[in-house]
């Protein structure tokens, strides 16, 4: 072939692949490339190959019980999990008895030995109990087995799968030969099962195998010690057979001895798994463990996992009765009643921001992925995932770093309760988002830690009331420390979690749940600071030892230290709420003085050299702006302190911060994304537009799988609390009460997205946002009160004038964009326009 020839169809071929490409990146606004056999839901993701890793599977669950559908045709692997599933690790013991050496502590630290004093308590921990020869980690959450499918599937063509977020369900089709053929799954919020059906709309038959299997061990893809856990913690695996059925047993190895002083909050001896198969016109024969499943024309599968307090105790029979009750249900007749409670969560709230409503694949939502810019069509797909995975992991116990699932051995940080943060940003849009159900697990979960976390703050301070540990999972004792990460040091913990017991109270006035429930746990977060703080020689108080989670001064190397901003901040907000509580409800009034004169004698924030706020408000203690954590602007993150409020040095001190966190993004530090949604929350309540615009475009950009399941890292380690983050972020960026005021599309970059609607939230106040829809010219807001009430409304700086009800508002306030003393009156609804430059 001549030079000339070669070279012409060398052009040829990079015009065509030139074409190729920007028919896909185009995809975004043209889905031309989306297959005409593939069914999309109408609010779900679709994916054309099957999941190469477990963080690419397919999630459904109903909060307690889970299911990874990794998709593939001729052997499937269906992942089972179940909350509360943890694998008993470390036994639980005793804190060290520092209380007793708290004099010798606070002085080291006083004398800035801050690694001597966090030394100090490995030391005596070790001394007094030799469990403490290792750091101890939580109980580890574990995958329970894998469901396992066989075919002989050949020639397969027109493979996808797909998940509704709507309905919760799973689908896996494909065509061989002329039938086309299909897997549906779900986990029924109302029957407690999951629920599957194999069949062949096209008619074919079904054959396959069906098998329960220990989920195998992955060292390519595992964490801490999967191996070891896998094989010393498992005891007994029982797996059987009858035709129609299979089952699962297996017991916990290391499941709590008859001695030990302390027992588990969850406390589990193993657990069970049982499937019972009914076909239509075939048969389903046990075959050494196995069921196949023969030339029938549908099948339909269903299976419970339930743990045992006792292995001796079989639930089998009472499984195999609950699972027979059902033996007049089809699949559909299932379903529908799942979709009564799943979709009526789900569709409360609606986000429309001109995003492409036509069919995409995974793959072509991939490519709306910008580094510096948002995409309608990604922001919407993904705050709609989002609001699927918290929903489908929230239960009778919170979402865990995994949320319900677990694809793995060895998860990192035990896949547990971690109370520094993590867990705080997955329930982050259970309130705005209008679903307060979904709380009940959480209230469950942390009363139910109070017992042993009076523990902690007898041993480890002498102190009355509560210190909630940083690690949790079956057991709350704080066992979980070492010389680089001294967490007995936080106490902060019990304080940060009060604020959502309170912040209940303030989205759906539920005084019975203030004061019989968060009350309670209120006064005992502030007991245990009543008695550990100390007053310095200016009578204000200081907190030694202190903790910022989970950092260290850039001039110490130790993460020990005195006056962690956060701990300041947080002891602030409880004394402040307890003494608000105290005088609308006119109880408690034997605390409120010394309630008070705590909060008068707080020690200020400061602010460092750069103009930044410090993390640490002691003075010679230097900021390290390189972290993933935010923990100091706990003053902003769920609105304006009073402090903050009041002070404009302050508010720019925290900007400043905010910019210098963001700086250290910007130069490669993407660990952690839950850091950015704090990043987000303190500019949200500062209306710090370009710094939110950051925050919520690094995390739509870089912090989902492919599939849309949140990661911790960049597209790495599969990790749930940004679901409930983003979502949060999202809709207080567009709508929230704050300080007396309704603010109006306070950080939302309309200037990329200019017109939008946003349906069904809440904000604080007892609010409701029927609709907030905005364009160019335009804002209207439709919503209703619970209660009478006056508020300021916080408007777009380029409004002309407002008008709610048809009437003109009087008493604005342009220079502050404020419409003063707006009325609302309880169960009214009313319509607010506000009309822009």
């Amino acid at each position: 072939m001549s030079s000339f020839h070669f070279n012409r169809l060398y052009f040829t071929i990079c015009l065509i692949g030139f074409a190729l490409l920007l028919s896909l990146m185009a995809s975004c606004s043209n889905p031309g490339n989306s297959s005409s056999e593939i069914n999309y839901p109408t609010n779900g993701i679709v994916d054309t190959k099957p999941a190469s890793h477990w963080y690419e599977a397919l999630i459904t669950g109903n909060g307690d019980l889970g299911a990874m559908v990794m998709g593939r045709v001729d052997e499937e692997q269906i992942i089972l999990s179940r909350s509360g599933l943890f694998l008993p690790w470390e036994e639980p013991i005793l804190p060290p008895d520092t209380a007793s050496h708290l004099a010798e502590i606070r002085q080291m630290l006083f004398a800035g030995q801050y690694q001597k004093a966090a030394d100090y308590i490995v030391e005596l921990a070790r001394e007094e109990n030799p469990g403490y020869g290792h750091k101890r980690w939580t109980d580890p959450l574990i995958p329970a087995c894998n469901l396992r499918l066989k075919t002989n599937a050949t020639k397969i063509k027109n493979y996808y799968r797909s998940v509704d977020y709507q309905t919760g369900e799973v689908i896996v089709r494909w065509q061989e030969a002329q039938n086309t053929f299909e897997r549906k799954l779900f986990i029924s919020r109302a029957e407690g099962i999951g629920v599957m059906e194999v069949c062949s709309p096209s008619g074919g038959q079904i054959n396959f195998w069906l098998s329960l299997e220990p989920h195998p061990m992955d060292s390519a893809n595992d964490y801490w010690q999967g191996q070891e856990k896998q094989k010393r913690g498992i005891g007994t695996t029982i797996i059987g057979s009858k035709d129609g059925w299979l089952w699962y047993r297996c017991s916990f190895a290391l499941a709590r001895s008859e001695g030990s002083s302390l027992k588990r909050i969850i406390d589990y001896q193993g657990y069970e798994v049982l499937v019972k198969v009914a076909v239509k016109g075939g048969r389903a024969e046990a075959v050494e463990n196995k069921l196949l499943i023969e030339k029938a024309n549908r099948a339909l599968i269903l299976f419970e996992i339930r743990p045992l307090p006792d292995f001796d105790n079989s639930r089998l029979s009472e499984m195999e009765t609950h699972l027979n009750s059902f033996s007049s249900d089809n699949y559909d007749s299932l379903l529908a009643r799942h979709m009564k409670l799943h979709t009526s969560i789900y569709n409360r709230v609606k986000l429309d921001v001109g995003g492409n409503k036509s069919k995409l694949t995974a793959d072509e939502l991939m490519v709306c992925r910008k580094k510096d810019k948002l995409d309608p069509t990604l922001l919407e797909r993904i705050f709609y995932a989002d609001r699927y995975t918290i929903l489908s992991s929230s239960g009778q116990l919170p979402p865990t770093l995994q949320g319900i699932w677990s694809g793995i051995w060895g998860a990192p940080w035990s896949s547990d309760y971690t109370l520094n943060g993590n867990l705080q940003t997955a329930i982050l849009q259970y309130l705005p988002g209008n679903m307060p159900e979904l709380m009940s697990g959480f209230f469950n979960y942390i009363e139910a830690l109070m017992p042993q976390s009076r523990i902690n703050a007898q041993r480890l301070y002498g102190c009355r009331g509560i210190l909630i540990a940083s690690r949790t999972s079956t057991f709350g004792v704080n066992n979980h420390f070492d010389r680089t990460w001294p967490m007995t040091f936080w106490t902060a913990g019990a304080g940060w979690l009060a604020h959502f017991f309170y912040e209940y109270y303030q989205y759906t006035g539920d005084k019975e749940f203030l004061l019989t429930r968060a009350l309670p746990l209120m006064k005992e977060a502030a007991l245990f600071y009543q008695d550990f703080l100390i007053k310095d020689s200016q009578g204000l108080y200081v907190f030694n030892p202190s903790y910022s989670p989970e950092n260290a001064p850039k001039n110490s190397g130790s993460q020990a230290c005195l006056n962690a901003t956060m701990d300041i901040a947080v002891a602030r907000e409880l004394f402040h709420n307890l003494i608000e509580i105290s005088q609308e409800f006119n109880v408690e009034q034997e605390n409120l003085s010394r309630w008070k004169e705590i909060l008068n004698h707080l020690p200020p924030y400061l602010i460092n050299e750069d103009g930044a706020l410090k993390e640490w408000a002691t003075p010679e203690l230097q900021d390290n702006y390189e972290h993933r954590h935010a923990s100091h602007l706990y003053p902003l993150f769920y609105g304006l302190s009073d402090e903050m409020a009041s002070s404009s040095e302050l508010r720019q001190a925290a900007i400043k911060a905010i910019k210098k966190r963001i700086a250290y993004r910007q130069s490669g530090g993407d660990e952690m994304a839950f850091g950015l949604v704090q990043l987000a929350q303190a500019s949200i309540s500062l209306k710090d537009k370009e710094d939110y615009a950051f925050a919520l475009t690094r995390l739509l950009n870089n912090y989902h799988f492919r599939v849309l399941n949140p990661a911790h890292n960049r597209m790495d380690i599969f990790n749930v609390d940004i679901a409930g983050g983003l979502p949060a972020i999202i809709i207080t960026g567009l709508i929230n009460f704050d300080q007396g005021q309704l603010n109006i599309l306070p950080v939302f970059p309309v200037s990329q997205l200019p017109e939008g609607k946003l349906e069904g939230v809440r904000t604080k106040n007892q609010i409701f946002i029927d609709s907030l829809q905005w364009s160019p010219e335009k804002v209207e807001v439709i919503l209703h009160s619970e209660k009478d009430q006056f508020i300021d409304l916080s408007l777009p700086r380029n409004f002309i004038s407002a008008r709610i009800d048809g009437k003109i508002i009087n008493g604005s306030d342009k220079q502050e964009n404020l419409l003063k003393g707006v009325e609302l009156k309880k169960g009214r609804t009313s319509r607010l326009e506000i009309f822009l430059k």
